[in-house]
This record gives C-alpha cells, sequence and structure tokens, in this order.
C-alpha cells in the first residue's frame, strides 16, 4: 500500500508529518485529511477559537505534494442569514 504523508501549515506554524500512513489510494488518503481538519477544528473551537485559514498538504512517499486542501474545504459553513437548498 502507498505511503501518505499529512503536512499542516495553521495559525500554530507548520508540522511536519514525518511518519506518515498506509492508505490504499488517494482518494482514501483525501478522506483522511478532511477527519484529520476536521480534528484540528474540534479542538481549537472547544477552546473558543474557529481559524479556518490554515492548509493540509497531502504528500506521496517522494514528499511530493499530490494536494492542497485548505481547512475550510472541510466544512460546510452555514451562517445567520445565509440559505439552505
Amino acid at each position: 500500500m502507498p505511503r501518505y504523508y499529512f503536512h499542516i501549515r495553521n495559525g500554530s506554524g507548520f508540522i511536519r508529518d514525518e511518519e506518515g500512513r498506509e492508505l490504499p489510494d488517494e482518494a482514501v488518503a483525501r478522506d483522511e485529511a478532511l477527519k484529520g481538519i476536521r480534528s484540528i477544528i474540534s479542538s481549537e473551537a472547544s477552546g473558543g477559537l474557529l481559524d479556518l485559514t490554515g492548509e493540509l498538504d497531502i504528500a506521496d512517499a517522494q514528499d511530493e505534494v499530490i494536494e492542497t486542501l485548505r481547512f475550510d474545504e472541510a466544512f460546510q459553513l452555514r451562517l445567520p442569514g445565509s440559505r439552505t437548498s
């Protein structure tokens, strides 16, 4: 199975994933990245901070970035006055 790395850039700085995870494919790696972003934001939100300005890079075994996800892409936001479809 291929190994993927999840590097994080946010208000706390840059965190390099040194271990990575073996996952079946890029789609599963993307799903895991979204879960990771949601976990980070959930932890920060419990302390009163909602900072969606971070990014998470998904890198392959050669440390080539195959996709960058913005933290705000991990959520569907509903704000006061916004319509839902």
